[in-house]
């Protein structure tokens, strides 16, 4: 494996989880805030400003890899064009992090998601209600996609794999 090619999958392992983490953190924080600031138009525009701009950053990230490299020079200073990492490829290389990455979606998300479930549960059969208790059902849904996606990164991650090794 060259330096290039090591570089190019630093970039675009780092596009991916920059996705994923805005996606359903930035996100659903967002649209949480704007139930508060309905009123106020221009924080709609920052909103979906802010979307967009996280979208072109990853298609930037996934698809300018080379050209990220030529500008900062990162193969620049180097000894030697090869790095040794035994019989790991490219391929192989971004299965393992593609795993990590669904894996610590569905670890992090997963105990909140049972929790809050459990909690819910708890009140709903116990003989003390709590007034003014509202469900938000909202974070189930943010807390749930989270574990699904991150479950399908893990099963389909040889097939994401294959997506990112394209030249």
């Amino acid at each position: 494996m060259t330096k290039r090619d090591f570089f190019r999958i630093i970039i675009k392992l780092f596009g991916l989880y920059s996705l994923v983490i805005s996606l359903f953190t930035f996100v659903p924080q967002n649209i949480s805030n704007l139930y508060i600031y309905k009123e106020e138009l221009s924080f709609l525009f920052v909103i979906i400003g802010s979307f967009l701009l996280l979208i072109a950053l990853f298609l930037f990230l996934l698809f300018q890899t080379d050209w990220i490299i030529n500008k900062l020079n990162l193969t620049a200073n180097f000894d030697d064009d090869q790095i040794i990492l035994g019989h790991l490829n490219t391929n192989s290389i971004y299965t393992f992090a593609i795993i990590l990455i669904g894996g610590f979606m569905v670890i992090d998300n997963f105990p909140i998601l049972l929790m809050d479930l459990i909690n819910e549960f708890k009140l709903r059969i116990s003989n003390y209600s709590i007034p003014n208790h509202d469900t938000n059902y909202f974070w189930f849904a943010v807390n749930f996609l989270n574990v699904i996606i991150g479950y399908l990164l893990v099963t389909n991650c040889k097939s994401i794999a294959k997506f990112l090794d394209k030249k």
